[in-house]
């Protein structure tokens, strides 16, 4: 209220703000994974949960090649399985495992590239630079990268660094290559790393052996190309075994069966993936109706005919079609049938031509029967019915005719998805059940099973390690140092580290510690280790002192952006000073500073001939010294005993 603008006699309230604007904390654990999906956007994708991950980056990799030993013509127990290259569906199953929540996946590619190529270090430091425009990530990640070689990997690790050290508010978690023994393999990354931004980036060792259950498809592992098995040929002289693959294989083609985009023999599902994600046609005037309509025709008709399903072994499939599709998609078809009889009916309507007549369509409905006689579904006859399907009918004017019409499309289309994918998921469920019959008669397979999921399941630590920090932070916040917390979902270690082993690698001469993980008796599998590569540092030796900077900086940094183009006067620093103040008092009592009082814990000075001069302020400049002590984590603990002399 400005007082010396009143006027009229009365009482007036004014409201004094005691309390400065506060400082939100921003996030501190949402990694930003970079690696290689089945499918997805190449764009940095935010990403809630592991089911959303599926949803939108698809599954988990597919064996890499599996064989069976054959002895006198007879599949034995003795099979091998050579393990995925592709790590980061692990990695964020274990992220999410471990405490994880938010994060961002950077696809780089899908699974048919491989990303232990030359040019896929290109990749990865161009899925870093998409990183730049984001503000949200604060950790970054890339457990397929150990595929690289050892410099190509470097390489990726320093620009990681790099764009860490420009922009102050993300840290990176790096994976050691487990090329051959500890100490080479510790080596060769102290070499690749640089000397560069080390404060910003931790390193941990070795892998993880996971137990999340492997669901592998039957046809992942069966057939004749390089790293499959071929179960027909093993069987062909079962008269048991034999009939049931021919049954399953002819209908897994009907329904996945894949030879071109929009080939007429490709299976149902792959049918309708490719019709469904063509653009629809939105109408933009009267002559649009027909393509739009066309779409739908062509969406109903995905589901087969009988001369795709021929000999006795679609038999079943064709039946179980038959029986459940139409209570679906017949009504569809019939208010499709209804919508182009009554549309092609209209006589005079103000349309677009001069004439102020309807264009004139091709009438699909002239023998609608003709256009679906080859439908398994189709069940009986096609007749235009008295339904109108315009809600109220149409208007008499161009504009209001092409709306309702547009929406009657739009409420059928929707109608017709819907069911499609209904009746999609159905038959690939039937396809489900055949393929567990087939499986059951072959006794190899669980064995081909059990080994591909413990080869499946070797992982770098990387996507773990950053839900140990998402769990911490959340717990105990960014200020706790990411160690002796267990690691769950695991069932082991590639390397067994004890204690000698880790003097090398804890405190190391270049600086360069790594992290290790360890299994202790009684206490489970922990991350023993909380050291960034900077380990000669004393400012910057731990990862929560670093990433607790970063927290505090990238916070306050926001809540200053308030006061851009403020007064850069007295009144402005003091509210400045004291916003900063209460917040970092706030951060010492939930015990991130040290210091008995908040005085020892941290100080904030702005001021003229404090922080400033004169010609500071003349140009623009207000500038805040901010001061505090960070606690660090207690690495050793040493217990001193002594004896004392008997005294009673």
């Amino acid at each position: 209220m400005n007082i010396s603008s009143l006027k009229t006699p009365g009482v007036y309230i004014n409201e004094i703000d005691a309390f400065p604007p506060s400082v939100a904390q921003v996030a501190t654990a949402i990694p930003a994974f970079i690696g290689f999906t089945e499918k997805g956007p190449n764009t940095p994708t935010r990403i809630s949960s592991f089911m959303e991950y599926e949803q939108i980056f698809g599954l988990a990799p597919k064996p890499a090649g599996v064989s069976v030993e054959i002895l006198n013509g007879i599949p034995t127990d003795n099979c091998t399985v050579t393990e995925s290259i592709y790590k980061l569906y692990n990695s964020l199953n274990l992220f999410y495992a471990n405490g994880g929540g938010e994060c961002y996946i950077v696809s780089i590619g899908g699974y048919t590239t491989n990303p232990g190529d030359a040019a896929a270090k290109a990749l990865y430091t161009g899925g870093i630079v998409k990183l730049e425009k984001y503000d949200e990530p604060t950790l970054l990640l890339f457990p397929d990268a150990i595929n690289l070689s050892m410099a190509d990997l470097g390489a990726v690790q320093v620009a990681a660094l790099m764009q860490c050290n420009n922009l102050m508010d993300r840290f990176a978690i790096f994976d050691v290559k487990q090329d051959t023994d500890l100490i080479t393999s510790s080596e060769q990354f102290r070499q690749e790393i640089g000397n560069q931004f080390l404060k910003y980036g931790a390193a941990y060792f070795p892998y993880l052996q996971t137990n999340f259950p492997y669901k592998f498809r039957f046809n992942d592992i069966s057939g004749t190309a390089p790293g499959k098995v071929d179960f027909n040929a093993m069987y062909a002289s079962d008269t048991k075994v034999k009939p049931q693959l021919d049954k399953f294989n002819s209908i897994y083609g009907k329904v996945y069966n894949n030879v071109a985009p929009n080939d007429n023999n490709n299976g149902f599902v792959v049918k309708w993936n490719e019709i469904n994600k063509d653009k629809i046609v939105v109408l933009a005037d009267f002559t649009n109706v027909d393509a739009y309509v066309t779409k739908m025709w062509n969406l109903l008709k995905v589901v087969g005919t009988p001369s795709a399903l021929v000999n006795a072994n679609d038999a079943d499939l064709k039946k179980f079609i038959e029986s459940f599709i139409p209570i679906s998609l017949r009504p569809l078809a019939q208010k499709l049938v209804d919508f182009k009889e009554e549309y092609d009916t209209l006589q005079t309507i103000d349309g677009p031509d001069a004439n102020n007549t309807p264009d004139n369509l091709a009438d699909l409905t002239a023998n609608p029967n003709a256009s679906f006689d080859d439908i398994i579904w189709r069940s009986g006859n096609f007749a235009a019915s008295t339904t109108n399907p315009y809600d109220g009918g149409l208007e008499t004017s161009a504009l209001a005719d092409l709306s309702k019409i547009q929406s009657a499309l739009d409420k059928l289309l929707g109608q017709i998805v819907t069911a499609m994918n209904s009746s999609i998921a159905s038959i690939e469920n039937y396809i489900l059940t055949e393929e567990n019959n087939v499986v059951t008669q072959i006794p190899v397979y669980a064995q081909i099973i059990a080994k591909l999921s413990k080869a499946m399941n070797t992982v770098p630590p990387s996507g773990a390690v950053a839900g140990i920090y998402a769990q911490t932070d959340a717990t105990r916040g960014v200020w706790k140092a990411p160690a002796n917390v267990s690691i769950t979902n695991i069932v082991g270690l590639t390397d067994d580290i004890n204690d000698k082993e880790q003097e090398n690698m804890n405190i190391h001469e270049t600086g360069k510690s790594i992290n290790a993980i360890r299994k202790f008796t009684g206490r489970g599998t922990l991350v023993w280790g909380a050291r960034t590569l900077d380990g000669n540092s004393n400012d910057w030796r731990y990862i929560n002192v670093r990433r607790l900077a970063n927290m505090i900086e990238e916070s306050v940094k926001k809540a200053c952006m308030r006061y851009v183009f403020e007064p850069n006067v007295a009144q402005t620093w003091v509210n400045v000073k004291g916003m900063i103040e209460n917040f970092l008092t706030v951060l010492w009592n939930d015990g991130a500073l040290a210091g008995a009082k908040p005085e020892h814990a941290f100080f904030v000075a702005v001021g003229l001939n404090q922080t400033m001069s004169a010609q500071d302020i003349l140009e623009g400049r207000m500038i805040v010294k901010i001061g505090y002590a960070p606690s660090r984590p207690a690495e050793f603990i040493i217990l001193e005993f002594v004896q004392q002399q008997q005294k009673s």
